[in-house]
């Protein structure tokens, strides 16, 4: 249970997720079109084989591991979510730029930070029911956590209960925008690939939220 992460982590957890996200591609397809193109399964496949192409012998470095990822986004999406989450890994690799280990309970409040970089570009607000609020969430239970077992542990409960928190709320961003009350009762995209690969970085043996 180390009590901090390193370059070769972020990897590793990264390559974790990709795996995930590629296996979940058909489902995240079909919970896409129920607001929007019903592509997000596939760009989220694209990114992560990249995202593996990529993944060996990683920098030693913290922040230069987060940015290797957001470049990989960079050269193979052009989606909004896309476009979202690079900039909350380009915000986490300028915090820990040239930091050879960092300690788990630095991270809520460099995860705040993203997600606030996120928000001012996506132009989401809290309670809009995107995966910022499930990452905002993820940060809250965080606190306190200091070490890998407990993180992933916080991290996984967290993303399970923002789905639960949010499934019969409106969306009243994207395309729903237009019919908030079809977004009722439906899980929003990003926040269940968010789901997926939180128990895919933290290793967990069942399967995320509502697989």
């Amino acid at each position: 249970m180390a009590d901090h992460f390193t370059g070769s982590d972020v990897t590793a957890a990264a390559a974790r997720a990709a795996r995930a996200l590629i296996a979940h591609t058909d489902r995240f397809n079909a919970l896409d079109a129920h607001g929007g193109d019903g592509d997000m399964g596939t760009t989220l496949a694209t990114v992560s084989r990249g995202v593996l192409a990529d993944d060996e012998d990683g920098p030693d470095d913290v922040g230069a591991a987060f940015l290797r990822i957001a470049k990989v986004i960079a050269r193979t999406s052009g989606s909004s979510l896309s476009a979202v989450v690079m900039t909350g890994l380009m915000d986490l690799a300028r915090t820990w730029a040239g930091t050879s280990a960092v300690p788990w309970g630095d991270m809520p409040a460099a995860l705040a930070h993203a997600v606030e970089t996120m928000r001012a570009r996506s132009k989401a607000r809290p309670g809009d029911k995107t995966i910022l609020d499930g990452l905002e969430r993820i940060g809250k239970e965080l606190r306190g956590a200091t070490s890998s077992d407990e993180m992933g542990a916080a991290a996984q409960k967290a993303s399970a209960g923002a789905l639960e928190e949010y499934r019969d709320r409106p969306a009243t961003i994207g395309r729903l925008r237009l019919a908030p009350s079809r977004g009722v009762g439906a899980d929003d995209p990003g926040m269940v690939a968010l789901d997926v690969a939180m128990a895919a970085i933290a290793g967990a043996s069942t399967p995320p939220h509502g697989a």
